[in-house]
């Protein structure tokens, strides 16, 4: 269960769980190509070897090289993510992002609508506060809303603050981590954490700066 107690979204934000899954989802991610808000599915390397499931982010290039963009408390758990590829690298806490190599293909970075349908995403941007955006994960599928705040701090406990996140009213569910925030042909962010009334996303334009990538 998802909890969070809110600031007044002036920039601290507490008690919010990360909305990554040890569940089981309906569907697996595809073997051939990957869209954002797609299913991943690796086994935690700690004790039990429990399943763990994540969404798909975008799809980027690091000098010519294929990866799927997530959340990086999804990449810190797991080793080879099946039907996509090995970790890349994780950053959490402080950020929230990690990659995986997808040598499934040469596709363009596109988000799954499931209405069998996809959203191809051309540039990076920064949302508005009030602006509609929508997200997409595997477990509620795509679902919209409007951008709270920018710039905010989530708290998960232990010391694992993330900073600087897109704070927005859509409601998200475990294993929905790393999904795409989106709209139109804009990526704005990965999902970090939320709940049924809040989530927060990792900025996209920093992350593609900080690793020198492209969307694909």
């Amino acid at each position: 269960m998802f909890r969070c107690s809110l600031r007044k979204l002036a920039g601290i934000v507490f008690s919010l769980a990360a909305a990554a899954s040890l569940a089981s989802p309906a569907t697996a991610a595809a073997a051939t190509a990957v869209n954002g808000g797609d299913a991943m599915y690796t086994v935690s390397p700690g004790p039990g070897r429990e399943p763990y499931y994540c969404s798909a982010g975008f799809a980027i290039l690091v000098k010519d090289v294929r990866y799927i963009l997530t959340a990086g408390h999804c990449t810190e758990h797991g080793l080879d993510w099946k039907d996509i590829g090995a970790n890349g690298d994780t950053h959490f806490p402080g950020t929230d992002y990690g990659r995986v190599h997808d040598p499934s293909g040469s596709a363009h970075a596109q988000v799954d609508l499931y209405n069998g349908s996809t959203q191809r995403i051309l540039r990076a941007g920064t949302p508005r506060v009030g602006q509609v955006v929508c997200k997409s994960g595997m477990t509620t599928k795509k679902t919209c809303g409007k951008v709270l705040g920018l710039n905010q701090t989530v708290n998960y406990g232990d010391g694992k603050l993330v900073v600087g996140t897109i704070a927005t009213d859509i409601p998200v569910g475990e294993g929905d981590s790393g999904g795409p925030l989106f709209y139109a042909g804009v990526g704005y962010g990965v999902l970090s954490g939320g709940n049924s009334q809040v989530s927060f996303f990792q900025p996209l334009p920093p992350v593609l700066a900080a690793y020198g990538a492209t969307l694909a």
